[in-house]
C-alpha cells in the first residue's frame, strides 16, 4: 500500500504520517500525473492495482472497501479462496454501491469480459450495480444497422458455457457476445449509463448511442462515483 499526496510537501506528508501512525509509504505529486494516470476525479480516492501493473479497481470519496464485491476483487487478485458463508438472515444485509467505470474497450476485449462477470457476482451479492461507460468507451454503444460494435464478436461455446454457469442459465439462454451480457445484466437490475458529455466529444449524436445507456452529465458521473462503495475501472491498453 502506498498513499500519495496531491497537495503538500514532503514534509507536510512526513509529519501527517507521524501524526496519525501511518505505516505504509506516502509519496508527493505535485504535477497531476496521478489524477491524471488513474482517472482521479477528487480526494480521498483509493486505486487498485494488480500484479503486472493495472488499474483494476477504484473507490472515491469517504466509501470504504467492506462491500462484498470489493471483497471478492481483493480475494482474487491475492489468489484467496473462500469458502462460501451461510446466507445471512431476511432484511440484515445492507446494500452497497458497486460502479463499474469502462473508460475505453475493444470488441470481446477479455478485461470488459470480466468487469461484466465481477458486476453479475455485485448482483447476485445483493449490490446496486452501475455500469458506466465513459471516453473512448462510448462509441461501444454506438449502433449501426441496428447494431453495437459489442454485437461484432461473438462468445465461444466454452465461454456462453462458463456464462451459463454463472448466470443460473440454460447454456441457450446465455448472452452470445457482450452486449448481450450488458442487456441481461440490465434487467438483472444493473444501472448502464453513458456520459452525454463524452458522445459529444466523440462528435457523435445522441441517437447514435444505443437506448439501454441513460445518458448522464459530468457532474452526474462524478457524484455517482464519489457516492459508491467502491469503483472498479477498465480500460483497452
Amino acid at each position: 500500500m502506498i498513499g500519495v499526496d496531491l497537495e503538500e510537501d514532503s514534509a507536510d506528508a512526513e509529519a501527517f504520517g507521524k501524526q496519525y501512525g501511518i505505516s505504509f509509504p506516502l509519496a508527493v505529486e505535485d504535477e497531476d500525473r496521478a489524477k491524471k494516470n488513474f482517472g482521479v476525479l477528487g480526494c480521498p480516492n483509493t486505486v487498485v492495482i494488480d500484479r503486472k501493473g493495472r488499474m483494476v479497481g477504484r473507490g472515491g470519496g469517504e466509501g470504504d472497501w467492506s462491500s462484498e464485491s470489493a471483497r471478492a476483487l481483493v480475494r482474487s487478485l491475492l489468489g484467496i479462496q473462500q469458502a462460501p458463508s451461510a446466507p445471512a438472515a431476511a432484511g440484515s444485509k445492507k446494500a452497497r454501491k458497486a460502479v463499474h467505470l469502462v473508460s475505453a474497450v475493444m470488441p470481446n476485449d477479455s478485461k470488459l469480459n470480466e468487469m461484466l462477470d465481477e458486476a453479475a457476482d455485485s448482483l447476485k451479492a445483493g449490490d446496486e450495480v452501475t455500469i458506466l461507460f465513459d471516453a473512448q468507451s462510448v462509441g461501444a454503444l454506438r449502433s449501426s444497422a441496428q447494431k453495437t460494435p459489442l454485437e461484432g464478436a461473438e462468445f465461444t461455446s466454452k465461454q456462453r458455457s462458463a456464462l451459463a454457469s454463472r448466470l443460473g442459465v440454460a447454456k441457450s439462454a446465455a448472452p452470445r457476445n457482450q452486449f448481450e451480457y450488458v442487456q441481461q445484466l440490465a434487467k438483472a437490475g444493473a444501472k448502464v449509463l453513458v456520459n452525454s458529455n463524452a458522445i459529444r466529444a466523440l462528435g457523435l449524436a445522441d441517437g447514435e448511442i444505443h437506448a439501454i445507456a441513460k445518458r448522464v452529465s459530468v457532474g452526474e458521473m462524478e457524484k455517482i462515483v464519489d457516492e459508491s462503495d467502491a469503483c472498479y475501472t477498465y480500460t483497452h491498453d
